[in-house]
């Protein structure tokens, strides 16, 4: 995994140059950058959270005009 290239530092506001790992101004780890792959079928979490929602997007989805079902 690679870090994130920022500009300033998240935590401090600390200007960051090249790429480091650690804020050379407070010295705190910066956040690293996930490649999590988008599953085609809705998460549990997403679900529980707000079914109606979930339910309606793919709805709205499957009746769009063009749409193969």
């Amino acid at each position: 995994m690679a870090s994130q290239k920022f500009a300033f530092c998240p935590y401090c506001g600390a200007k960051l140059t090249g790429n480091p790992t650690v804020c050379p101004n407070c010295h705190r780890q910066l956040p690293v950058e996930t490649h999590e792959p988008k599953s085609a079928a809705p998460s549990m979490t997403k679900l529980f959270n707000n079914p109606y929602k979930e339910g309606m997007d793919r709805y709205r989805e499957e009746k769009r005009p063009g749409s193969i079902r």
